[in-house]
């Protein structure tokens, strides 16, 4: 069967279509809230370089 342009076009709909479909289960499955961030060092050279300027 020949590739045509119009049957190019419906493969790509339908994957479109998947492609939303698996978004939007992957949102509905996803956690309610984001995990706590870890505590990060702080850096004392970073903030003596801000209060100077």
């Amino acid at each position: 069967m020949p590739d045509t342009k119009s049957g190019r076009e419906k493969k790509g709909k339908n994957k479109r279509r998947q492609l939303e479909n698996r978004l939007a289960e992957q949102e509905l499955t996803a956690e309610e809230e984001p995990p706590d961030p870890e505590e990060e060092s702080i850096d004392s050279e970073l903030l003596v370089e801000d209060e100077a300027e």
